[in-house]
C-alpha cells in the first residue's frame, strides 16, 4: 500500500483533511498563522488524495509567487508589491478549489467543539439515510424516527453509521407493524389469599399434603420434617418482609433471595400473630455470623418450591425462573454444619479406648447396652444412627449363610413404625470382629428374653407430633443425647468432639464412607453402588434403583474386610468381660428398671 501524501490526515472520526505548513517568511503577514488545514469531506481516500493535491498545487504556487514577489529595500525590510498582497490575501480564504463556496458576507460560524462536530456529522448521516443526500432537511413526520435511530446509534462509531442506520430503520419499522405483546395476565387468586403471607401459603400447602392420603413421605407424615419446614416458612417470610404475597413484585422476590445470602445463624424469628421480626434482625453484613452454605441453600431452596405453590395458587405470576438466583459458595462458618466430618484414627482410638470399653468407670447410676454396641455397629456398617436404634431382635437374620442386619422400615401406621430415610432397604452382613466379640450371644439373649427391641434398654421412642405418621428423632434421641451432647456426652468427655467441629455419633457413616472410597480390592477401586448399597445411599441413575437387584451379600461383606480394625478395637475381650462384667449390678438393674417402666416384650 503507497504511502499517504505528507498533506493527507485523517481526523477521529475518520473524515481526511488538507494540512500544509506556510512558510516563516510568509507567517508574519497572516496574522502569525503557521499552516493552513481543509476539510476534505470525505472519508474515501482516493477520493481524498485527488482533493488534496488540488490544494497542494493551489498553496505551493501562491507561496512560490509570493516570496519570488518580495523585494528588499535600502533599510533591509521585506515589502511586498499590490500583486503580492493579493496573492497572500488568497490565502486566508476559508477554502479553495472548483468546490469551494462563493465569497460571502455571512458571518463565520462559530468554533465547534469535538463533540459538536460527531453530533453534526451523525445527524448528517441520518439525514442521507431519510432523504437520499447530504444537507437535506428531515420532515417533520420523520423527526421521531431520526430522534430514534439517533439513540440506537449512539453506540457506534460515525464512520459506522452508514452501515448500521439501515439495519435500524428496517428493526424500528418492523416492530411498529409488528402486533404488540400481549399484557401479562394478572392474578386470579382467591379473594380470600389477598392477605396470605408466605407462612400462611405454606400452611396451605401442609394441609393438602395431609389431606393426600396415599403420600408415604413429607412434611406432612414425619415431625421433624415439618418443624424444619415450618421455620423456614418463618424465615421466608421475614425475608420477604412480611408482605402479601400477592403485592410481591419481581425486584421484591430478587431481594428477598438476596437476602437470604446473608442471613445471621442462630436466629429465631417470629410471624403473625406474635411480634413480627423485622428483616434487619436477621441478616448481617459479618461472614464470620453468617448461616452456613448448606443450610442457606436448604431456606433458598424451599422459598423457590413454596413460591412455584404460591403459582399454583395464582397468587403471583414470577417464577424462580425469572430471577437471578446463584448457587451459593461453599463456606465455613460459625453457622456451619461440618455434617461430613469424619473420625481420625487418633478420634477411634479415643472412643474405643475410652471409660466404656477400657479403664476406670466415672461414677454412673445407669449403664445401658447400646452404649457399648452402638459405636461398634455403627463403625461396621455405617449405618444411620436412627437405623441402628430402632433395629428389632428379629432384625439379625441369615441371609446366603451369613449373620446379617436387615435394615427395613414397617408400615407407617404401625406401632413405633421402623421408618428408613431414602425409603431403601438393605441387608449389611456382621463384620466377623462383631462376632468375636460376641454380638450374636447378645441377640440370642435378647431373643431369649423376649425383647422386641434389639438396644431397647435405655432408650425410649419419640412419639409423632402435629398429627405425623413418624418422628425423625425416633428411637435416636436418647442416644445422641448420651454420645454428643456437651459437658457430659461420651464423645466430649473422651476429647473426640469439640465445638462446632461436626463430629457426632453420625461421624462413623462418613467414617465408613470415606474409608471404602480410598481403598482399593485387587489393585481396584470399590465401586459407589456397592459402597451405596452398604449405606443404603439412594442410587442416582434409575436402572440403579429399578433394574438391579445390588451387590451380593458376599461383595458386600468383602468390602467391609477392608475397614480397619483400630488397635484400642483388637484390645477388647468382648461384650461380657469388657461392659457386662466392668457395670455389673449397675447395668443389671438399670435394665430391669427400664424394662419395669417401658416393656417392649413379644
Amino acid at each position: 500500500m503507497k504511502p499517504s501524501p505528507s498533506y493527507l490526515f485523517k481526523n477521529r472520526h475518520g473524515t481526511f483533511y488538507f494540512r500544509m505548513v506556510i512558510p516563516a517568511p510568509l507567517r508574519p503577514l497572516i496574522n502569525g498563522k503557521r499552516e493552513i488545514r481543509r476539510s476534505l469531506k470525505t472519508d474515501s481516500r482516493r477520493l481524498a488524495i485527488k482533493r488534496a493535491r488540488q490544494f497542494a498545487v493551489r498553496y505551493e504556487t501562491a507561496f512560490d509567487k509570493a516570496i519570488s514577489s518580495m523585494t528588499t529595500t535600502r533599510d533591509g525590510d521585506d515589502v511586498l508589491t499590490e500583486e503580492d498582497i493579493k496573492l497572500l490575501e488568497e490565502l486566508d480564504l476559508p477554502a479553495a478549489g472548483a468546490w469551494s463556496d462563493p465569497p460571502s458576507n455571512t458571518p463565520p460560524e462559530p468554533v465547534l467543539t469535538d463533540e459538536q462536530i460527531e453530533a453534526r456529522q451523525r445527524r448528517r448521516e441520518v439525514e442521507r439515510l431519510l432523504t437520499g443526500a447530504y444537507g437535506r432537511a428531515i420532515p417533520a413526520v420523520q423527526e421521531p424516527l431520526a430522534q430514534r435511530l439517533l439513540a440506537l446509534s449512539s453506540s457506534y462509531q460515525p464512520t459506522e453509521l452508514r452501515q448500521i442506520l439501515p439495519r435500524l430503520r428496517d428493526e424500528l419499522i418492523k416492530s411498529a407493524i409488528a402486533p404488540a405483546p400481549a399484557p401479562a395476565p394478572a392474578p386470579t387468586f382467591d379473594p380470600a389469599m389477598a392477605d396470605w403471607t408466605l407462612y400462611q401459603v405454606w400452611q396451605h400447602q401442609l394441609e393438602r399434603d395431609r389431606a393426600d392420603i396415599a403420600a408415604t413421605g413429607g412434611q406432612a407424615r414425619h415431625g421433624g420434617t415439618l418443624e424444619e419446614r415450618e421455620r423456614r416458612a418463618r424465615v421466608m417470610t421475614v425475608l420477604t418482609q412480611h408482605k402479601p404475597v400477592s403485592q410481591l413484585s419481581k425486584r421484591d422476590w430478587q431481594a428477598a433471595y438476596d437476602a437470604a445470602r446473608r442471613m445471621k445463624a442462630g436466629v429465631t424469628v417470629s410471624v403473625a400473630p406474635d411480634p413480627q421480626t423485622p428483616l434487619a434482625e436477621l441478616l448481617t453484613d459479618d461472614p464470620a455470623l453468617m448461616t452456613g452454605h448448606e443450610r442457606t441453600t436448604a431456606v433458598i431452596a424451599s422459598m423457590k418450591q413454596l413460591q412455584t405453590y404460591a403459582r399454583f395458587l395464582e397468587l403471583t405470576t414470577i417464577s424462580p425462573d425469572d430471577l437471578d438466583i446463584p448457587p451459593i459458595q461453599e463456606r465455613t462458618t460459625a453457622g456451619s454444619r461440618s455434617s461430613k466430618a469424619i473420625f481420625t484414627p487418633s478420634d477411634l482410638e479415643k472412643i474405643f479406648s475410652g471409660w466404656i470399653y477400657q479403664g476406670d468407670i466415672p461414677r454412673r447410676t445407669k449403664a445401658y447396652p447400646f452404649w457399648y454396641w452402638l459405636p461398634l455397629v455403627a463403625y461396621f456398617t455405617g449405618a444411620r444412627t436412627g437405623e441402628i436404634t430402632q433395629l428389632d431382635t428379629a432384625d439379625i437374620r441369615a441371609i446366603n449363610g451369613h449373620p446379617c442386619f436387615d435394615f427395613c422400615e414397617d408400615d407407617p401406621k404401625a406401632f413405633e413404625a421402623k421408618r428408613i430415610k431414602t425409603g431403601e432397604a438393605r441387608q449389611v452382613p456382621i463384620h466377623p470382629c462383631l462376632i468375636e466379640l460376641g454380638f450374636l450371644d447378645y441377640v440370642a439373649s435378647q431373643a431369649q428374653d423376649r425383647q422386641k427391641k434389639l438396644f431397647g434398654d435405655g432408650l425410649t421412642y419419640m412419639e409423632p407430633r402435629h398429627d405425623t405418621d413418624a418422628n425423625k428423632e425416633g428411637w435416636t434421641k436418647r442416644a445422641g443425647k448420651f454420645f454428643n451432647e456437651a459437658p457430659d456426652g461420651y464423645l466430649v468427655t473422651t476429647g473426640v468432639h469439640q465445638p462446632r467441629d461436626g463430629k457426632s455419633i453420625y461421624s462413623f457413616r462418613h467414617t465408613l464412607v470415606t474409608t471404602l472410597r480410598n481403598a482399593e480390592r485387587g489393585g481396584q477401586e470399590l465401586k459407589q453402588t456397592l459402597i451405596n448399597a452398604i449405606t443404603g445411599h439412594r442410587e442416582k441413575d434409575v436402572q440403579g434403583r429399578h433394574y438391579d437387584n445390588g451387590p451380593t451379600i458376599e461383595l458386600k461383606l468383602d468390602a467391609l474386610l477392608l475397614m480397619p480394625i483400630p488397635e484400642a478395637i483388637q484390645r477388647l475381650k468382648g461384650y461380657k468381660p469388657d461392659f457386662v462384667d466392668r457395670f455389673g449390678d449397675t447395668l443389671t438393674k438399670s435394665i430391669a428398671s427400664h424394662r419395669r417402666k417401658y416393656p417392649r416384650t413379644i
